[in-house]
C-alpha cells in the first residue's frame, strides 16, 4: 500500500466538548489505483483529505495513524509536511478558482509554485515543465491561457490548469476533492477521462472524493463508503454495485438507480 489509514478518529472542539468527524476509519490505497471515497455532505470526506495532508485546524484532535511511504504523517515536522504537500501528495480542490490568486496571471503563479516547491531558478527549465504539464492535461491555446487571469478562464479550463500545476510537482499521490462538482456535465466527463489518462500513462495514484456514483462507476477501481464519519464498506467497484452488504450502501445505490431510471 502506498498509503494506509489506520483506526483514524478526528474530532473538533465546539465550545465545551469535542464533536466527532471521523470514527476509527481504516482503509488503504495501492500504487496506481484510483480509490473512490463516497459519502453525503457531512460524512467526513473533507476531514479525511485534510488529515492526509496534515492540515487539520488547531481545534482538532486525532487518534490513529496515516502511513504514507512507511512514515506516519502525524509525526512529521512542519518542514517535512511542507515537502509532503504538493511534492509528494497533490490536491485538486472542489472549486478551481480557489487554487489561484485572482489578481495574478496564471503564468506568474505557475512559475512561483515551481520556484518555491521545486527550487527551479532557471526560467527556461520552468517553462519546459509548465508546457509539458499543460500538454499532459490537454490544455489548448497554452500561451493565451498562461497570460490570462483566473477570471478570464472557464471553469473547465481552470480545473485543467489546476491539475497541470499539481502534476508538475510530480506527486506520487493525488487527492481530488469533489473536483467536478462546479462543472457542467460535458466538462465533468472530460475531467474524469483526464484522471483516467493520467493514471494509465503516468502511473499516478488517485484518491477521488465525491458524492456522485456516476463518476465512481466511470472512474474508480475500489470504493470506500463513508457515513457519519464511519467506513461502512470497502469494496471493488464491481462488488459495490453488484453486491452491497451495508444498509446505508444499499440505500445509496437505490437512490442512484432511481435517478438513472
Amino acid at each position: 500500500m502506498i498509503l494506509e489509514v489506520k483506526d483514524l478518529s478526528v474530532s473538533y472542539k465546539s465550545k465545551l466538548k469535542y464533536v466527532d468527524a471521523l470514527k476509527r476509519v481504516s482503509w488503504g490505497i495501492k500504487e496506481g489505483e484510483i480509490l473512490g471515497i463516497v459519502g453525503e455532505s457531512g460524512s467526513g470526506k473533507s476531514t479525511l483529505a485534510l488529515s492526509i495532508l496534515n492540515l487539520l485546524p488547531f481545534n482538532s484532535k486525532t487518534q490513529g495513524e496515516i502511513i504514507f511511504n512507511h512514515k506516519n504523517i502525524f509525526k512529521a515536522k512542519e518542514k517535512e509536511s511542507e515537502v509532503l504537500r504538493g511534492n509528494q501528495i497533490g490536491l485538486i480542490f472542489q472549486e478551481p478558482a480557489s487554487t489561484f490568486n485572482p489578481v495574478l496571471s496564471i503564468s506568474y503563479q505557475f512559475n512561483e509554485i515551481l520556484r518555491s516547491k521545486l527550487k527551479i531558478k532557471n526560467k527556461e527549465s520552468r517553462e519546459k515543465i509548465i508546457f509539458d504539464s499543460l500538454e499532459k492535461t490537454r490544455v489548448r491555446d497554452q500561451k493565451r491561457i498562461l497570460k490570462s487571469y483566473p477570471h478570464q478562464l472557464s471553469g473547465g479550463q481552470l480545473q485543467r490548469v489546476a491539475i497541470a500545476v499539481a502534476i508538475a510537482l510530480q506527486p506520487t499521490l493525488l487527492i481530488a476533492d469533489e473536483p467536478t462538482s462546479s462543472l457542467d456535465v460535458t466538462i465533468e466527463s472530460q475531467i474524469v477521462h483526464l484522471f483516467k489518462e493520467l493514471r494509465d500513462k503516468y502511473k499516478l495514484t488517485i484518491i477521488f472524493i465525491t458524492h456522485n456514483l456516476d463518476l465512481v462507476k466511470a472512474l474508480c477501481d475500489r470504493v470506500v463508503v463513508l457515513y457519519q464519519g464511519q467506513v461502512r464498506e470497502v469494496k471493488t467497484k464491481e462488488e459495490l454495485f453488484e453486491n452491497p452488504e451495508d444498509e446505508y450502501t444499499k440505500s445509496l445505490l437505490d437512490s442512484f438507480s432511481e435517478l438513472e431510471g
